[in-house]
């Protein structure tokens, strides 16, 4: 039997989300690989269940947050510190994988050189325009990005002094999040309508738009509602609050139980605009749901249609939203048509699908050469 591949993942955010997830599904499709897992983590609770060694990262109160100047680089100068001690113990890494963009995981880019191990990259959502993500982006030996964030690795290439145009970089590739087979959604019901709201509590998530449209609803017309959110940590965005008080909303934070809730409800409706890809969008198809979002022209703006598979509305508006809202609520049989439509769409996405290529590169010995540094050589 081949050495084992030693995989370290860095996950230096302190809150579940959309990205962590995302990991968890391509790690999912790791366990039949000859691979081994390491996850250095600043939120060992997401990782309780998971099969991998799981060390804690540790960071002082005031480089939590720090996103700019010397705060910004002493806190990845420290991540990279630990990764070295990190060595020490779990021995040889052969590859190390940034699961959230370069921004985040700088500290693994800072001893990719000393440590001799390969590096891939997940990207989640748009980059900023910065000379040191651009050297990131050239840097790594794969980069996995989500379609909408695109335009952002353009232009932080060219910050660094590197060609914008994606396509010449063969390292460079989109994917798409896939759901694995072994904890695909639960089918919903389809006997009175119920609306299932979940997501975290950042602003730009829209919690406030939902709310606004249930308040304006009358307790006889609102129909019974559940919001699953995650409370953000070590976090300078602008956060919703929640719970709040309204009639037939049930409030659910970071619920072990959130696929049963899923499962009770069948209208899903997503508030957050230009989101990248929207995995609990996908979740909510997957489960047979009607999903409420918004006409942004974000992904899942362009891969459904409304009235077929999905119901949409203005971005941002509450009045829009309210329109959607009881169309759905007033007739079940469309629901439970255009849920069974999207719920078709989402067996293209497939984990084992979705994530071949990434596993592929993260058990690979191979590396990557630089399409500019091979011109020169030649």
């Amino acid at each position: 039997m081949s050495r084992l591949t030693h995989i370290v993942i860095l996950d230096p955010i302190a809150f579940a989300g959309g990205s962590k997830v995302s990991t968890k599904h391509v790690l999912s499709q790791l366990e039949s690989q000859e691979a081994r897992v390491t996850i250095l983590t600043a939120d060992k609770e997401t990782w309780a269940s998971s099969q991998a060694y799981v060390a804690k990262l540790h960071m002082p109160k005031r480089l939590e947050t720090a996103e700019q100047g010397l705060g910004y680089f002493a806190r990845h100068i420290l991540i990279a510190i630990q990764l070295l001690w990190l060595r020490l113990f779990v021995g040889q890494i052969h590859t190390a994988l940034g699961a959230s963009g370069p921004g985040v995981d700088l500290g693994l880019y800072l001893v990719k050189a000393v440590l001799g191990y390969r590096l891939i990259q997940m990207i989640h959502g748009p980059v900023a325009k910065s000379r040191t993500i651009g050297r990131c982006l050239a840097a790594a030996d794969s980069v996995f990005y989500l379609d909408a964030t695109q335009t952002s690795l353009s232009t932080a290439l060219e910050a660094a002094g590197h060609s914008p145009d994606i396509a010449s970089y063969p390292q460079i590739q989109p994917f798409k999040n896939g759901l694995p087979k072994q904890s695909w959604p639960s089918q919903c019901q389809y006997d009175y309508a119920v609306m299932f709201w979940a997501a975290s509590l950042l602003k730009w998530k829209g919690l406030d738009t939902f709310t606004a449209a249930l308040s304006q609803l009358s307790p006889a017309e609102r129909p019974e509602s559940h919001v699953c959110y995650i409370r953000p940590k070590q976090n300078n965005l602008p956060t919703s609050e929640a719970p709040q008080t309204l009639s037939k909303v049930f409030w659910h934070h970071a619920p072990d139980n959130l696929d049963e809730i899923r499962a009770s409800a069948n209208i899903f409706v997503s508030t957050s605009t230009k989101e990248p890809f929207g995995l609990s969008i996908l979740e909510a198809m997957a489960a047979g749901m009607c999903v409420i979002i918004p006409s942004d022209d974000a992904f899942w703006d362009r891969q459904l249609t409304a009235n077929e598979n999905c119901l949409k509305y203005q971005p941002d508006d509450v009045d829009s939203l309210i329109e959607a809202i009881q169309t759905a609520e007033q007739n079940m049989r469309q629901v439970k048509r255009m849920g069974q439509a999207a719920s078709n769409i989402a067996l293209q996405y497939r984990a084992d699908l979705c994530f071949a290529a990434i596993c592929e590169s993260l058990v690979s010995k191979s590396r990557h050469v630089m399409p500019e540094l091979v011109s020169k050589e030649q």
